[in-house]
């Protein structure tokens, strides 16, 4: 099932962000070669409990424990990725991402800091695609120095006297929100075709795509 997506809608209810990759740039080192920042966007609160209740209810489906966090790049096998991805698909939702080219990005800009990496990304992803307003943007951060400073950033270059694109920014623990797992698995399948040019597990859920955007 395709999501519409309307144009001229102006408010998301609900924003998960979470990040496939890491911001480093010590290639030698083991730092990845790309960044994918991704959005899974919700227009109504009753389609973001929907989506919630359904992976509550997969886990009982696949015989997992009430606790089994699904996440792509740890805990979660070939054929939990498929499942997980071919059901979440026929939610109410859309997404949108940003992929960096990091080995790209450090030939051109050889001093880009990695909290800058994230926080300039964040905000092309917010600004991009149909207009967002006085959303609540959740994110999977504990470090709440680096919340307080994402905080202060973008509200700072998102929003203005008349037009607020973030109402509020908070963090969860992944582990007991699922609609940061559900973003997680995008982000991860975004992340596979990427950086190992392997679109398997993005075929399943390109339906639910927005844009992605590749600055670099």
């Amino acid at each position: 099932m395709k999501t519409t997506i309307n144009k001229k809608q102006t408010k998301a209810y609900l924003i998960f962000m979470d990040e496939s990759g890491d911001t480093g740039f010590k290639f030698t080192k083991g730092s990845s070669g790309f960044f994918v920042l991704c959005l899974v966007i919700f227009d109504k609160p009753k389609k973001a409990e929907k989506a919630s209740s359904r992976i509550k209810l997969l886990r009982k489906e696949l015989k997992l424990p009430d606790k089994f966090e699904f996440k792509f790049s740890t805990t979660t096998t070939t054929k939990i990725k498929e499942t997980f991805l071919k059901t979440v698909k026929n939610e109410n939702f859309f997404y949108r991402a940003v992929v960096v080219n990091k080995k790209k990005l450090a030939s051109l800009h050889s001093h880009q800091k990695q909290e800058l990496l994230y926080l300039i990304t964040a905000e092309t992803l917010l600004l991009r695609g149909q207009p967002l307003n006085k959303s609540t943007l959740i994110l999977d951060r504990i470090n709440r120095q680096f919340l307080k400073k994402m905080n202060f950033f973008l509200n700072r270059r998102l929003n203005t006297r008349l037009s607020k694109i973030i109402k509020k920014i908070k963090a969860d623990n992944s582990a007991n929100n699922n609609l940061l797992q559900l973003t997680d698995m995008v982000c991860g399948a975004i992340y596979r075709k990427y950086s190992r040019r392997d679109e398997k597990f993005y075929r399943l859920i390109k339906t639910k795509e927005e844009e992605i955007y590749v600055p670099y």
